[in-house]
């Protein structure tokens, strides 16, 4: 397997962190990989056979575009032989700003067809446009150009969401609280601001935050087995269930079980995320 991570080019950073690309001969054996919920947009360009998915309890094929996101549980995917994949990783509003699209339209345990969102073949000119462009380097140059040519300009909202984020990473400040005391707005306007441009709650965001700082920590310490106790209180869960319970809803799958299939190395943990 041939698997790259491009970072963004620095006039685009604040609209997603990079690019993935994956390809696979037509005699390997197809691979089979779980991405860890990320809380971001991804927007997949497919060049070669369908590629099966599942998110949460749902199952999908990726055809030649696709939209996923907010990523709020683990994806698994299979990578067939031939597989020829592309995918953008969005931040924060960039996926918004890009396709100017209310994220409250969108439900995170769906696929969707961004030509179909927007109403227009865009997406599929694009794609073909890729896919008659053999080489990575020239495909991510043609994605730079597009992106820089339709991409909204930031505005005070996006620029109040980058203001927000040392606001989550503190767990004794109430975000909503203090961003609206800060911008001087309703707590009302300020979860609305995440619904519309981000397509999930504060208050969820503030929950999974702290659920991705254990990942982080099992990922860094790991082995030997953790002391499970000790997770419990350092991150602030009430008991040992409910972190398991964190654990079933994020990943679909218990600690112990998220262990083992990260010393398999089928596990691909993001270091994308802005909050965390």
């Amino acid at each position: 397997m041939n698997s790259q991570l491009i970072n963004a080019d620095k006039q685009l950073v604040t609209v997603f962190s990079h690019y993935y690309s994956v390809q696979l001969t037509r005699e390997e054996q197809p691979v089979t990989l779980h991405l860890m919920p990320n809380y971001e947009m991804l927007l997949a360009f497919n060049f070669g056979p369908g590629i099966p998915i599942t998110l949460g309890d749902a199952d999908y094929v990726i055809g030649q575009t696709a939209v996923l996101g907010p990523l709020q549980k683990r994806l698994t995917y299979e990578l067939p032989a031939g597989a020829d994949l592309i995918v953008v990783n969005f931040t924060l509003d960039g996926f918004y700003r890009l396709l100017g699209v209310s994220m409250q339209q969108l439900r995170a345990g769906d696929l969707h067809d961004p030509d179909v969102l927007l109403n227009n073949t865009c997406f599929r000119d694009l794609w073909e446009r890729l896919a008659h462009t053999p080489q990575l380097a020239d495909r991510i140059d043609l994605l730079n150009d597009y992106i820089l040519t339709f991409i909204a300009p930031s505005d005070a909202v996006s620029e109040s969401l980058m203001e927000s984020l040392p606001y989550f990473r503190d767990a004794a400040v109430d975000p909503v609280k203090a961003l609206a005391q800060t911008q001087q707005v309703s707590p009302r306007s300020i979860q609305l601001r995440f619904q519309t441009h981000l397509g999930y709650s504060a208050k969820e965001l503030t929950r999974f935050i702290r659920f991705r700082k254990v990942l982080g920590f099992l990922t860094q310490h790991y082995p030997p087995t953790p002391d499970w106790l000790d997770l419990v209180l350092r991150f602030g869960y009430h008991d040992h269930s409910h972190l398991i319970k964190d654990f079933n809803y994020y990943l679909g799958m218990t600690p112990r079980r998220f262990l083992k299939q990260l010393v398999q190395g089928s596990i691909c943990i993001s270091q994308a995320g802005r909050f965390y």
